[in-house]
């Protein structure tokens, strides 16, 4: 008898299906292809694999589909597969000893679905779920449900579940493939037809919230998780799922006061995971209890490493909760508590966990070439990548290069055979690092590599080079064909300054701020400390000299920021984030009278700022604590009631 049939329902699917039926290859026995109607290759495709392929009319009912491909098994087991899934190659051996097993006739195997959910920006997101897939054939088993469907043994026949340590991988609802497809609109249509025949359970209740928030429908995938989440018992292996997103939802539309009591009323109960002190940090962060939020973030961590050591699940429902959310969120909060030993550890820990991960290696590097000499960051970075090994060395290369760092660029590029390979801005960064007019001027305006988000950037680096070398006709050359709108009157900007015309327009100044902030940044990376200065004084804006007193406050450059501080300080012209950075500084140090002072003024700006009234209460003297809880409540009235708020002011007016 055959121990493993694979079973599918298929719709124009040539673009997965080769590799789902290549990781079946060697496990199934046999492979039943249901096919709805497709007019691609996904039918060759699937006969290339020898599996058997039966001819289906689509009536929108995913169960009835379902069980049309269990009719045609002959397995003793049977193993329901996506064609957008596939199994892993290292859990060949467990699936073959799986099979060879008997089976039981009430029960159905649980497994792990990892969901690679990720974009291109964000390639690396990860999400896992369960699913029933796994069951005995010839046992009475079979699907209901017109969508998600469900197993059942019918209603007089009890079906148990059991876990097991199996997994299937899924590449996730990518964009352009849903879109395609119409899965939207075609699930809600079946969702639609099952509310008017009132057939919704529980379950469904959960799906279709996962639906509507799927198509950005927040309110209605709200009510429906909080539908579902009434009558659902705990048990369910769905509920959890169920329960973060509907905490999800109200943190998102910034209804704390909500997220928070779900979270303690019912995510409480699963203490044994990292979700619950996770999200009780992300909530305690939102409010500014900082030292709090950093607790529980390193429980979190220390919960997921416990459980890992005893071999059990790390994570409930979700793997970014047990260590890459809260070790983000900790170097956020150590930074700001300018605690930069801690907040570089856990950067640290981040980029040895990911040593691909670009955004956590720029961020780290940037902050210790301004604090350690060069050779000590070449020996700390020596610890973690290869330099042999090309990918590393590229890496760390392309990082130094857009971090302007001369002697790490030059460091690595001995490793490296050539950089012809380098794209036009790269081209340009290298030029004007290594001090070559020659290279530069040669280096062609761009065509086909740049597109037109990436036109800020070639247009920093041009204005860099224009100013080191003095070349102002190449600015308007280099940028004659960007098609960012902004290019022009920055163009104009950076012109009247070489021309040294001082009474620069106020309001363009303010508007492109931004802009000739990344000017102002990469003349001082690449050291051109004398370019630096005679721009600052050429421009004299106070967004740019708030935006580089923050900036070189993140860094730990401290006297430096302070300078900057204390010359807008002088003329009242510190923006928010300046006065927040100064007050959380000077609360962190000690100084509470100074940090009331530049709180009180950060929340004159933004009375709505949540999260400054924390440490202003806490560092106000005992007459002032009282003004500040009633602006708070006055202010901010839905969060006062939060419960770790109102103890805080509790405890804050006993004082």
């Amino acid at each position: 008898m055959k121990q493993l049939s694979v079973c599918m329902i298929v719709k124009d699917e040539e673009a997965l299906l080769s590799r789902c039926l290549n990781s079946v290859s060697g496990i199934a026995d046999e492979i039943i292809i249901v096919d709805t109607g497709s007019t691609d290759r996904t039918k060759q495709i699937a006969a290339d694999y020898n599996a058997k392929i039966y001819e289906y009319t689509w009536i929108n009912d995913f169960a009835a589909a379902r069980n049309e491909s269990l009719r045609h098994a002959t397995g003793k087991w049977i193993l329901v597969l996506d064609a957008d899934e596939y199994l892993g190659i290292d859990d060949r051996e467990k699936w073959g000893q799986f099979v060879k097993q008997e089976p039981k006739a009430q029960i159905a195997y649980t497994l792990t679905v990892v969901n690679f959910t990720g974009d291109k920006d964000h390639p690396d997101e990860i999400t896992t779920a369960p699913v029933t897939r796994l069951f005995p054939n010839f046992k009475g088993i079979y699907f209901e449900r017109p969508i998600h469907e469900q197993l059942t043994r019918g209603s007089k026949r009890n079906l148990f579940y059991e876990k097991i340590s199996l997994s299937i991988y899924h590449t996730g609802y990518q964009i352009e493939r849903v879109t395609d497809k119409s899965k939207h609109e075609r699930n809600m249509q079946i969702f639609n037809e099952m509310k008017k025949n009132n057939k919704l359970s529980e379950y469904d209740w959960f799906t279709l919230a996962n639906q509507y928030r799927y198509g950005k429908e927040d309110e209605e995938a709200l009510r429906c998780y909080e539908r579902a989440l009434k009558v659902a018992s705990s048990e369910e292996p769905w509920y959890t799922h169920c329960l973060l997103g509907a905490i999800g939802l109200y943190y998102k539309r910034n209804s704390l006061e909500q997220s928070w009591k779900w979270t303690e009323a019912k995510l409480s109960k699963y203490q044994e995971y990292s979700e619950y002190h996770t999200i009780k940090g992300i909530h305690l962060e939102k409010m500014g209890f900082l030292h709090q939020a950093a607790t529980s973030y390193l429980k979190a961590i220390d919960t997921a490493e416990q459980r890992t050591q005893k071999n059990l699940e790390a994570w409930l429902t979700d793997p970014m909760y047990s260590f890459d959310t809260p070790a983000k969120q900790l170097v956020d909060i150590y930074f700001k508590l300018n605690d930069n030993q801690q907040a570089i550890y856990w950067l640290s820990k981040l980029l040895n966990k990911d040593t691909r991960n670009p955004k956590v290696l720029l961020r780290l590097v940037e902050w210790l070439s301004q604090n350690e000499d060069p050779s000590a960051v070449i020996g700390f970075l020596d610890k973690i990548y290869d330099v042999r090994n090309k990918a590393d060395c590229n890496l760390l290369f392309k990082v130094s290069l857009v971090l302007g760092q001369a002697e790490l660029v030059q460091y690595y590029e001995q490793y490296l055979n050539e950089t012809g390979y380098l794209n036009t801005l790269d081209q340009l960064r290298y030029s004007t690092l290594k001090g070559n007019e020659e290279l530069w001027i040669s280096t062609i305006a761009p065509k086909q590599d740049v597109d037109q988000e990436s036109e800020l950037q070639m247009w920093t680096q041009i204005v860099v080079a224009t100013l080191k070398w003095s070349t102002p006709q190449k600015l308007e050359e280099m940028t004659i064909n960007f098609r960012n709108e902004s290019i022009p009157k920055l163009n104009e900007l950076v012109l009247q300054m070489l021309t040294g015309k001082s009474d620069l327009d106020e309001q363009s100044l303010k508007t492109h701020c931004n802009s000739l902030f990344l000017v102002a940044k990469q003349l001082f990376l690449i050291k051109e400390y004398e370019l630096f200065d005679r721009f600052i004084q050429t421009v004299r804006s106070t967004g740019l000299i708030n935006e580089l007193a923050n900036y070189f406050y993140s860094l730990n450059m401290t006297e430096m920021a302070m300078n900057y501080y204390s010359l807008l300080l002088s003329e009242h012209k510190l923006d928010i984030v300046s006065l927040v950075n100064l007050g959380l500084y000077h609360a962190n140090h000690g100084y509470h009278s100074d940090a009331v002072e530049f709180l009180s003024e950060a929340i004159i700006l933004n009375p709505k700022a949540k999260h400054l009234y924390y440490a202003l209460i806490q560092s106000a003297p005992k007459e002032q604590k009282g003004y500040f809880v009633n602006k708070f409540i006055a202010e901010c009235p839905e969060f006062a009631d939060i419960s770790f708020v109102r103890t805080f002011i509790e405890d804050e007016i006993k004082l």
